[in-house]
């Protein structure tokens, strides 16, 4: 059984829209560079009027004077043998 580290970037925008992203992770308890890169980033008072820049399978655009809150979720997916067919 197979298994892989997940982490779940919520970011809550000021409008009231919320964006999940999904990152692989080397591990759960370590965060994704990209995602410790966005939080140093929105935590800097001299970057409020930039804009930060995911990249990946999915390509995002924040402007971080609009990020109200950010919450990472770390998760561990489990892939399961296949079944195997009962014996004739």
């Amino acid at each position: 059984m197979a298994s892989q580290a997940i982490q779940q970037l919520t970011i809550h925008l000021k409008g009231g829209q919320t964006i999940n992203i999904q990152f692989n992770a080397e591990k759960a308890e370590t965060l994704n560079p990209q995602i410790d890169a966005f939080l140093q980033y929105v935590g800097d008072k001299d970057k409020q009027g930039n804009n930060f820049l995911f990249q990946g399978a999915r390509v995002l655009l924040v402007r971080i004077s609009e990020v109200a809150a950010a919450e990472v979720v770390s998760m561990i997916r489990k892939d399961e043998a296949p079944a195997q067919a009962p014996a004739k």
